[in-house]
């Protein structure tokens, strides 16, 4: 095929594309009414086939045992006092009447005569005052036959009309149906979706309705809608804590650098811890917005994470920890520095607030392993509770100790694992970590 005859076909093919309907409603009129023109062309050939082809044979099996059973030029006797009947009329073999019949039940009659009775055929006439005849031959040298029968009617034009009507009704009335049980909760969608577009994310929104499949987008919209205003609460918290966390040494920085040459000098080793500080803070920060998903995750036992984690808290952060632990606990799967930046930041909190002493156990619940780290400081008012690692709190335990940045991290990396972070007051502060179980331990 050359190329000049491709670039017709293509052209031809965007052409029909481009006059393809834009709206829902009559593309699934358009698509409705071919499926009902395949099936309606489908019924005719199986009906010809199955149905008036056999009824044609036994008919034409009929015509020529009824022409053998009557004698040559036999009538038909009438009721007493009448003329004889002309139901049957004869004909010399020479003659040629009636015509043959452009009907496909009697043009497949007039197949099987002809191959039933070599030399035999068949033909229409019409007959007064009404009805049709049927003229059989049956073989070279026979007469004709012409049998009266009834007016044989297949429908004609008028009921051809009549059914594509009633299809292209049906077909218009099913579209009409479809798009409707679509369309509206597709619009109801647009409208919540521009609503989420404008900031606006209800908790619970009234189901849109619809079949499954627009029910499951309403979940998917809902459960993005979620997402993205949980990015956008977590930006604004990441640029809020760093304008907030940084404020203070870039201010001392700024005092600083105004200050003469011999005091700034004295000052520098104060400006380089500023400058740590710094570093430190837009480190949590980073964190916050990785949570460890670049990491690949290890394979191992609880009994494991929890001896390497509580040997960190012991020589890094001066803990004295108590492990319980029952044998034999089923395997997880986590990412071993993120966790184990999880269990820094906690052991950092029992450090600073708990007494420097800390009590972690381990059980299995449910297809999880609950992990509880309890330190033995004053614990945290019960309406703070639900804020934690959720919102930035106030000083709550009478020590500056930030905006709450690495809770936040806590919390994104264990739902990264699939679990759940909570806490609990019970003679100081109880942090639960849930992790699933993995299914062929």
């Amino acid at each position: 095929m050359s190329r000049r005859m491709v670039s017709r076909l293509g052209s031809r093919l965007s052409s029909l594309l481009g006059q393809w309907p834009r709206t829902t409603l009559w593309r699934t009129a358009l698509l409705l009414a071919l499926l009902f023109l395949i099936s309606q062309g489908t019924v005719f050939v199986l009906y010809h086939r199955y149905v008036l082809d056999p009824a044609a044979q036994r008919f034409a099996e009929f015509l020529l045992q009824s022409y053998r059973a009557i004698p040559p030029h036999a009538v038909l006797p009438g009721p007493p006092g009448t003329p004889p009947s002309n139901a049957l009329q004869w004909l010399p073999s020479n003659a040629r009447p009636g015509t043959i019949s452009g009907n496909y039940f009697f043009a497949q009659s007039a197949r099987a005569i002809a191959r039933l009775a070599p030399g035999a055929a068949l033909r229409m006439g019409s007959a007064a005052p009404g009805g049709t005849l049927v003229w059989i031959h049956g073989g070279t040298g026979q007469p004709w036959l012409g049998m009266r029968i009834s007016p044989v009617n297949f429908g004609g034009s008028t009921f051809i009309f009549m059914r594509l009507m009633t299809i292209a009704f049906f077909t218009l009335l099913g579209a009409i149906l479809i798009v409707r049980q679509i369309n509206l909760p597709l619009l109801r969608l647009a409208d919540r979706a521009r609503s989420i577009g404008r900031g606006e994310v209800p908790a619970a929104p009234p189901s849109v309705g619809g079949p499954a499949e627009v029910q499951e987008l309403e979940k998917a919209i809902q459960r993005m809608a979620q997402d993205l205003h949980i990015l956008y609460e977590e930006r604004a918290i990441l640029l809020t804590g760093i304008s907030h966390e940084l404020r203070t040494p870039l201010s001392r920085l700024l005092l600083a650098l105004h200050l003469p040459d011999a005091p700034l000098l004295e000052q520098k080793e104060a400006m380089q811890v500023d400058v740590t500080e710094m570093d430190e803070i837009l480190d949590k920060f980073l964190a916050l917005v990785r949570s460890g998903q670049e990491e690949k995750s290890i394979v191992s036992s609880p009994e494991t994470l929890l001896a390497r984690m509580a040997q960190i808290g012991r020589e890094r952060y001066g803990l004295k920890i108590r492990i319980e632990t029952p044998p034999a606990l089923p395997s997880i799967a986590y990412r071993p520095m993120a966790m184990e930046r999880v269990f820094r930041n906690l052991f950092d909190n029992a450090a600073r607030y708990g007494q420097g002493r800390m009590e972690i156990s381990a059980v299995q619940e449910a297809g999880e392993i609950v992990f509880r780290l309890r330190d033995f400081g004053p614990g945290v008012p019960a309406a703070c509770l639900p804020l934690l690692g959720n919102a930035p709190l106030p000083n709550q335990r009478g020590i500056a100790h930030g905006s709450g940045i690495g809770l936040r991290i806590c919390q994104r990396i264990i739902a990264l694992h699939g679990g759940s972070l909570r806490f609990a007051n019970a003679g100081g502060l109880v942090a639960e970590i849930k992790l699933p179980i993995l299914s062929n331990s």
